[in-house]
């Protein structure tokens, strides 16, 4: 009986060693297991992470990347926001351009001007390799328009790169981002590659690849969104083609041909300054308009003529017997019955130069948005139904031909001048709206 516990304990030790062996030869081989492991999910990391920085395309596709960057937490839900339409109001909304740059928002903008915006605008570029360049600026100006209840965002796009250099997925991110946007309760007015009759942007005097480049970005928006409408905007005609300057297509290109609307040959302010540029009633939802007053040789302090706001509208090209008027309003707002809309509107005042008998700031501003928003306006013009006053002041450079370029510092700004903000308002007709006007007083 003595040696029956010795017998025991030796075969409890030796199962107990034999145990154990077999345990680290297991926790071994996972140990090996979770080293190969990690080797490879470390080598896939660094694959995934060298894709999305260096392919936007396939970035785009894998993480969705524009609604993971609208990542937005509404303050009120697309169910209870107010959404306007301002194209079936009687009379028109006002609206801004605010100074984003500055750390300027919509709620800002409304506690120092009184009134709350129903339209605020921002501008973002747009490449040819990544799309829109402002992705993540967007979803902060969206966060901030959600906190002003109904107001609309006016999203004005200007490609960079050579507009037939934009493939399909630059336009397809548009169309998705602009989604995102209005999947919160924020309708957007998509104003892309504006002012395209001018020859100050890289895109501008380009008919042909505009009209395409325009077609195919209301085409990706409406592919995923009915909450955003595309606006058409050409500049104010007065001093087209702006040849003096320089730019311009090349003699006998297509595009040249195109401009020449009469076919004598030049390109002049004979020639029709929209219609080239015109991509469609299908693909047109708004005709907008870009108009200033930029003072006297666009760099000194004038008071406006009394009827300027209208004759840029309404332009008679030339002083000659049978010059051809240009109007934007009846050739294309009236005749399509499309809303109108002045996207971008100011008077200039330059507290840097002024001089000697000058006009002070409030004649000066005042004598434009007093024709501007007027009753006569409203009247002129029944389908304009928003106008969007430029409330920034900025440095511009001016082109001064033989003189070279300057950079001049304008000041279109209304909301910063509590003054200039308390007569403004005092001015307005009763048929200009904001956002908080009642449904009933639109009708």
């Amino acid at each position: 009986m003595g040696s029956e516990p010795a017998r025991f304990c030796g075969l409890w030790r030796n199962s107990y060693v034999a145990l154990e062996r077999k345990v680290n030869d297991e926790f071994k081989g996972l140990q090996r297991a979770i080293f190969v492991l990690s080797l490879f999910l470390t080598a896939a990391a660094i694959v995934v992470v060298n894709v999305l920085l260096y392919s936007p395309s396939i970035r785009q596709d894998w993480l969705d990347e524009d609604n993971l960057l609208f990542g937005i937490t509404p303050h009120k839900t697309i169910n209870n926001r107010r959404i306007l339409d301002p194209a079936s109001i009687n009379g028109v909304y006002f609206g801004a351009s605010i100074d984003w740059k500055a750390k300027d928002v919509p709620v800002a903008f409304n506690q120092r001007f009184g009134k709350p915006l129903p339209f605020v605008m921002c501008f973002t570029n747009m490449t040819a390799a990544n799309g829109l360049a402002l992705v993540r600026e967007l979803k902060y100006i969206a966060d901030t328009v959600l906190r002003v209840d109904g107001a609309i965002l006016g999203l004005t796009v200007m490609p960079v790169d050579p507009l037939d250099q934009m493939s399909d997925a630059v336009y397809d991110q548009l169309g998705r981002v602009c989604a995102e946007i209005n999947r919160y309760g924020i309708p957007v007015m998509l104003r892309f590659a504006h002012e395209m009759n001018g020859n100050w942007f890289s895109y501008g005097q380009a008919p042909g690849a505009y009209r395409a480049s325009f077609i195919k970005a209301a085409s990706a928006v409406k592919k995923y969104t009915n909450l955003t409408s595309m606006v058409w905007a050409p500049n104010s005609p007065i001093g087209y083609p702006w040849l003096a300057a320089g730019g311009g297509p090349a003699v006998g290109s297509a595009d040249f041909l195109a401009m020449d609307t009469n076919q004598d040959g030049k390109l002049d302010h004979h020639d029709d300054p929209y219609t080239p540029y015109y991509p469609g009633d299908d693909y047109v939802d708004w005709i907008g308009f870009s108009v200033f007053h930029f003072g006297e040789n666009l760099t000194a302090n004038t008071v406006p003529g009394p009827d300027d706001f209208r004759t840029a509208i309404q332009h008679v090209a030339g002083n000659e017997t049978g010059a051809p008027t240009w109007d934007i309003y009846d050739q294309f707002a009236h005749a399509r019955n499309k809303p109108f809309a002045v996207m971008e509107t100011g008077a200039a005042y330059y507290p840097n130069d002024v001089r000697l008998d000058d006009p002070s700031e409030m004649e000066v501003k005042r004598a434009w948005w007093k024709q501007v928003y007027s009753t006569d306006t409203l009247k002129r013009f029944p389908l304009m139904k928003l106008i969007s006053w430029f409330d920034i002041a900025e440095d511009e450079q001016v082109n001064r031909g033989e003189k070279g370029s300057s950079f001049y510092y304008r000041d279109f700004r209304i909301s910063w001048n509590h003054n200039i903000t308390t007569q403004f308002l005092a001015d307005l007709p009763p048929r200009v709206f904001f956002e908080n006007a009642r449904e009933s007083a639109l009708l």
